[in-house]
């Protein structure tokens, strides 16, 4: 996800304020009161029909912490069950935010250094042929600088079994005419190869290293590995206009896979954007982005790195971002929220977090009518963000 220009700012804001809530009124536990919660709901569903959506969770974080669910849909379709409080959802590449906390968590330990090059734990030399003086960075993987692309065979031989990193590395095609650190190109391979680097840093499956240092203290059933949910996991959906929704992702069938044996060189496509969780890990998710350091996940220094803008630091030029955080300042009246927007196979899915008040909105659908002629940023994401971050405007309680 790249920042919005200032000219697309301009009109997200302009769009942002075209959102109408009633005043929402809070009970004395700070949750939304049942005629509020219905309200949202109402103004909620507009939206997800409008885009056609299969099924939805929306996570509403107040800045006092208390955090509102509101579920909407079909998790699956044949046969028809809903969604509920308990339905998991694949999160597509806001997997690339949370998968920051587990780095910075093994940069903290002294495992990973942002600014070294990426040859020593990889095992191999690692340059864009265009740049061969040029080292490659996690920093740089983490703000999608390094001149890494998708455009070449990551979409084709990269998903096929056996493909290695190196492999995709080596072929001049998956690089940008750019040098690295000098410019931003969003990056599937790049995400993946910051998931490879920690395998290797740790010894141990991507996954494996989720769970220790970001899920378990975190107490949320969430995993890279859909054979770790099991139950509960919604299919997605490919859903265009005129047409029913077609399956693309099978959730059943991806639960019962057989387990593969550790090999960092294959599990490259793991990290950019599998992570699956329930609307209560989201909340606790949105906490800890919103968070100074008290969740003891990673400390605030690393909080206050990750979410400020990297240019001008490791060799970074221009990333106009955070590590794996976009901002969004001036849209959302009453908040300057940092995070990631998430796209695939038809699911889409939010996770922004204002850290100045605490509040935040989360989203997770398992399909929803997305147009290629239309930016993400301005698709239903980001109506039901400026939905969420009205009701949480406290001059609107």
């Amino acid at each position: 996800m790249k920042n919005p220009a200032e000219s697309q700012c301009a009109h997200l804001a302009a769009r942002a304020q075209k959102v109408s809530l009633p005043p929402l009124s809070r009970l004395p536990d700070g949750h939304l009161s049942p005629e509020s919660h219905a309200a949202f709901l109402f103004a909620a569903e507009k939206v997800l029909k409008k885009n056609r959506a299969v099924g939805a969770s929306i996570i509403l974080l107040s800045p006092n912490g208390v955090s509102d669910v509101f579920c909407w849909g079909n998790a699956h379709l044949s046969p028809a069950v809903p969604v509920q409080e308990t339905t998991c959802f694949r999160t597509a590449s806001v997997s690339k935010l949370v998968m920051t906390f587990g780095t910075l968590a093994l940069v903290e330990r002294g495992l990973l250094q942002l600014d070294a090059p990426v040859d020593d734990l990889l095992g191999y030399r690692v340059r864009n042929p265009r740049f061969p003086d040029a080292p490659i960075t996690l920093r740089m993987l983490l703000t999608h600088t390094s001149g890494i692309r998708d455009e070449g065979n990551y979409d084709t031989r990269g998903m096929t079994p056996g493909c290695t990193l190196k492999e995709l590395l080596d072929n001049p095609k998956n690089w940008l005419n750019s040098r690295p650190g000098a410019s931003f190109h969003y990056s599937n391979l790049g995400a993946g190869t910051a998931g490879v680097l920690m395998e290797c840093a740790a010894g141990r499956p991507f996954d494996d290293i989720m769970q220790d240092f970001v899920f378990s203290p975190l107490h949320i059933r969430a995993s890279y590995d859909p054979r770790r949910i099991g139950s509960d996991l919604a299919d997605g959906y490919r859903v265009q206009p005129f047409l029913p929704a077609r399956l693309s992702y099978n959730a059943a069938a991806l639960a019962a896979r057989p387990p593969e044996p550790f090999e960092p060189e294959q599990d490259f496509l793991c990290s950019p954007g599998r992570m699956i969780t329930n609307p209560d890990g989201m909340a606790r998710l949105l906490q800890l982005l919103a968070s100074h350091g008290e969740m003891g996940i990673i400390s605030r220094e690393s909080l206050d790195l990750m979410r400020t803008c990297q240019d001008g630091l490791g060799g970074i030029q221009h990333a106009g971002r955070g590590l794996n955080t976009a901002f969004l300042p001036g849209i959302f009246p009453g908040f300057s929220p940092v995070g990631h927007q998430g796209y695939a196979y038809g699911m889409c899915s939010e996770l922004f977090a204002d850290p100045q008040t605490g509040a935040g909105v989360g989203l997770m659908t398992n399909g929803v009518l997305l147009s290629k002629r239309t930016s993400p940023l301005m698709r239903a994401g980001f109506d039901l963000l400026a939905l969420g971050f009205s009701a949480l405007n406290e001059s609107k309680i």
